[in-house]
């Protein structure tokens, strides 16, 4: 016999393996720490590449002025603020990327534990149902 109430709860856990649950079940595989570091690390490169691609982009804009720099003896002093500003840029991108990946985690948390709540339902229903049938090994 078809318990619907069973039927009803794992439709509503296939909709979410579907829906948000491709993107949450795979966060909530690591612990908070790891992920929001092991993001980091990614948002570390990937913000070291985009400060290279705005250099480029700022020496490409201004070659005359560099042309020019370069022949005075301020290089060390180019060198520092780009350097300052090199941090900044990645601290204000790491600060960014902590916020975001701390909220995603804390979204995934809500949605999974709701998930792993209708699973235990699910499968306390399913044990109410082999309990009330007959054993058929015996026969």
């Amino acid at each position: 016999m078809l318990n619907e109430e069973r039927i009803r709860l794992m439709a509503k856990m296939a909709s979410y393996e579907e829906g948000e649950g491709k993107e949450y079940i795979p966060i909530k595989q690591y612990y908070r720490k790891d992920y929001i570091s092991y993001q980091g690390v990614k948002t570390f490169f990937s913000s070291t590449i985009c400060f290279g691609i705005l250099l480029l982009f700022r020496i490409v804009y201004g070659m005359e002025d560099i042309t020019e720099l370069l022949g005075s003896k301020v290089l060390s002093s180019i060198g520092v603020s780009l350097l300052l500003e090199y941090l900044a840029f990645i601290a204000i991108y790491q600060a960014i990327a902590y916020i975001v990946y701390s909220r995603r985690y804390a979204k995934a948390t809500a949605g999974t534990k709701e998930y792993y709540s209708i699973l235990k339902k699910v499968q306390k229903l399913q044990e109410k149902e082999e309990k009330a049938q007959p054993s058929e090994d015996w026969k």
